[in-house]
């Protein structure tokens, strides 16, 4: 009788570690004579690329220029992005992205089977670098934890990003963007790749719809984005001033367009029951990609440190983008926008300030007007 060799192949994907695989419940199978055997390390003849960035999804968008760089550099591979399962949509369609991974409860499976030969994390929050560390990967770019706990950053830059995340005082010194550090982390040879804003079909001709259903002037389409989220309550322009800046543009024949979702109702109601002639709400309840459709709509928008003004900045529009707590300097505009600033109270990044008078009120609509007027005539 032929002993049974129970040699394990713990590397196998099929294997899940904690109990037998499906082939030895249901067959039997032993590792030695499976033919169901293949090894996280198989070689690939195209290059496996992960990228880490869970959120915020401003942050996930505004990310996304990198994707053209990495596919230039590297011509055969794939690209899987690992994200917050809140933040998928904006990633979802992306021509450069094979695979958009959910972190969910299923999150560590997909892990343990599956290895990169490049493994990118953009994060710095406790999960990404966690999943950094875990991650099977041959290379490992931007940022993760040794087994110190201390955060390494695989180049200069990295570093040098990673002191600028820490000290209030280097950030607000930092006179180059983001996607300037960005590329340089990720060893990319520009800058100046686009932000990746994809609108499908269904939710083009829901924009469509729309603006046919007003009946509209041949007036340029002003989109403003009152709000800025439930978190950045500092990053609000005050509404009286959006509301006085709202009826100048209605008087000069513009058609306004709202654009926010639900954590912006209570602004762009506010708006609403000034009853200003040419002013239309796009609608709180749009998905992602309807959202970008209706921003698709506008020549120019108005608006805060929002993912509204990533995704307009995607869609080549002008933009003018009014700045308070927040690093203006990080903010790349790709020459088609304007960033109205009040630089003594600037890059603070407070969520609440106690000055009777804060940096946003002190941006008047005069500024914001003149702005808009180098762009629409």
């Amino acid at each position: 009788m032929k002993k049974t060799n129970y040699s394990l192949y713990s590397d196998c994907i099929n294997f899940p570690l904690d109990r037998p695989c499906i082939y030895q419940k249901e067959k039997g199978a032993v590792c030695s004579d499976c033919k169901k055997y293949i090894s996280i390390n198989k070689k690939s003849k195209q290059i496996r690329i992960l990228i880490i960035k869970l959120g915020a999804m401003g942050d996930v968008l505004r990310t996304t220029f990198i994707l053209e760089g990495l596919k230039e550099k590297y011509k055969n591979s794939t690209i899987d992005w690992l994200v917050e399962k809140k933040n998928m949509d904006v990633l979802v369609g992306n021509k450069y992205i094979d695979n958009v991974i959910a972190n969910d409860n299923e999150v560590y499976k997909f892990l343990i089977t599956h290895k990169y030969d490049i493994v990118i994390n953009l994060d710095l929050s406790f999960e990404s670098l966690s999943f950094a560390k875990l991650v099977f990967a041959n290379k490992k770019v931007g940022y993760y934890l040794n087994n110190s706990r201390k955060i390494v950053g695989s180049n200069s830059f990295a570093q040098k990003w990673l002191l600028t995340s820490a000290y209030d005082s280097l950030k607000k010194e930092n006179k180059q963007t983001y996607q300037y550090w960005i590329a340089k982390i990720v060893e990319l040879t520009r800058n100046d790749y686009e932000i990746q804003v994809q609108i499908p079909k269904q939710a083009s001709i829901k924009a469509k719809t729309f603006i046919s259903s007003l009946k509209l002037n041949n007036s340029k389409i002003i989109g403003i984005n009152p709000g800025a989220g439930k978190r950045w309550v500092m990053k609000k322009w005050r509404i009286e001033k959006y509301i006085k800046l709202i009826k100048i543009l209605s008087a000069k024949g513009y058609n306004i367009f709202l654009l926010g979702g639900k954590d912006d109702e209570e602004e762009i109601n506010l708006i609403l029951k000034q009853k200003i002639k040419s002013v239309y709400s796009t609608g709180t309840n749009n998905s992602v990609k309807e959202f970008f459709a209706m921003v698709n709509l506008c020549d120019l928008v108005v608006c805060g440190d929002t993912m509204a003004m990533h995704v307009a900045l995607g869609l080549n529009k002008k933009v003018v983008a009014i700045f308070g707590p927040t690093s203006f300097n990080e903010i790349e505009m790709y020459n088609r926008g304007t960033k109205i600033v009040y630089l003594n109270c600037n890059c603070c990044y407070k969520v609440d300030c106690n000055k009777k008078v804060k940096c946003m009120d002190k941006i008047s609509v005069e500024n914001v007007l003149d702005a808009i007027q180098t762009y629409i005539y």
